[in-house]
């Protein structure tokens, strides 16, 4: 009975593994995947242009009463700062608020899934993911320029947890910033 019980959990991991297994090893080579979309559109592809500096405030946990560790808000933000350094478009990316003039980036978290389930290994379950919503804010105006619904999402499961789910979103602001920005720092 034990046999067979055994086989049967082979051939079930075999059998939808396979797509599985090479989803997750891309997972890991590539860390956390992201995306973004657009509520309130920022404007065109030169429309973040103007801006030098940028800011990243600390996420908002509140939203999600609890459920979000507020941990995740200060790995959040420091893997967006640093995912804007990458971008080489300001002359200044750091926590907090901006010089006047600049921009900031504010987000507050609205889903979240932290995973956890075995059956992510065999192509079941939930990946985990962190989605926010983002304001892109002009500091000179105080004007909101835009708002993003920001995720990350963990397809891996040797590559998991906060970090990683941090690096999601980090890559998503970036994505979104690069789609409106096209100048590179002087």
């Amino acid at each position: 009975m034990k046999r067979m019980l055994l086989v049967a959990v082979l051939a079930l991991v075999v059998a939808s593994g396979c797509g599985s297994a090479l989803k997750q090893a891309g997972g890991a080579v590539v860390g956390a995947s992201a995306r973004y979309y657009e509520v309130k559109n920022l404007g065109g592809k030169t429309s973040l242009d103007r801006f030098r500096t940028v800011g990243v405030e600390r996420f908002d946990t509140s939203p999600m009463l609890g459920a979000v560790p507020s941990s995740l808000a200060g790995l959040v933000q420091t893997a967006v700062v640093k995912r804007l350094v990458e971008t080489e478009m300001f002359r200044s990316a750091a926590r907090g608020a901006p010089t006047r003039g600049g921009l900031l980036i504010r987000g507050k978290f609205v889903d979240f899934d932290p995973g956890g389930s075995s059956l992510r290994a065999v192509g079941f379950g939930v990946n985990p993911f962190l989605t926010a919503q983002i304001q892109v804010i002009d500091t000179s105006s105080n004007r909101v320029l835009g708002v993003a619904m920001v995720t990350g999402i963990v397809k891996s499961i040797v590559r998991t947890g906060p970090l990683e789910l941090a690096e999601g979103v980090g890559k998503a602001v970036k994505g979104l910033v690069e789609q409106h920005h096209t100048k590179r720092a002087k």
